[in-house]
């Protein structure tokens, strides 16, 4: 990949920057998936998909047209492969973790990021819509 990249989308789970990036390789596009630290990724849900500044417009275009076309990931996983989050009620991994809240973070953060284990998550299914706590 080249030297001097930009990031091109961020993603909520790394999954889905996983099938953006496999997107724009089937276009000739060569990208990679950045994964913020550890715990930004925990709060935010953090990963960079990075391309050479050279293909950025083209690498948003592509990608344009995927995030409006919503990519159903139950397609990616198979229903045994319990690695991946999901919803309680239909078991779908079109799921993600609704970020925490910025005093929060920064309490993690300060505390060196030992709350991060103990802090409660709300999740949301994009299939069904139904909404839980962790």
């Amino acid at each position: 990949m080249a030297s001097h990249t930009e990031t091109v989308m961020s993603f909520k789970s790394e999954m889905e920057a996983e099938l953006a990036r496999s997107k724009l390789a089937s276009v000739g596009i060569e990208s990679g998936v950045h994964r913020f630290s550890r715990y930004r990724a925990l709060a935010s849900g953090g990963y960079q998909l990075k391309v050479a500044v050279a293909d950025l417009a083209r690498a948003h275009a592509v990608l344009n047209k995927v995030v409006q076309t919503a990519i159903d990931m139950d397609e990616y996983a198979s229903s045994d492969d319990d690695t991946y989050a999901r919803c309680p009620t239909c078991r779908s991994v079109n799921v993600e973790a609704r970020p925490l809240s910025t005093p929060v973070c920064l309490l993690s953060i300060i505390l060196l990021g030992i709350p991060f284990l103990f802090i409660s998550r709300d999740w949301s299914c994009r299939k069904c819509g139904y909404s839980w706590r962790t």
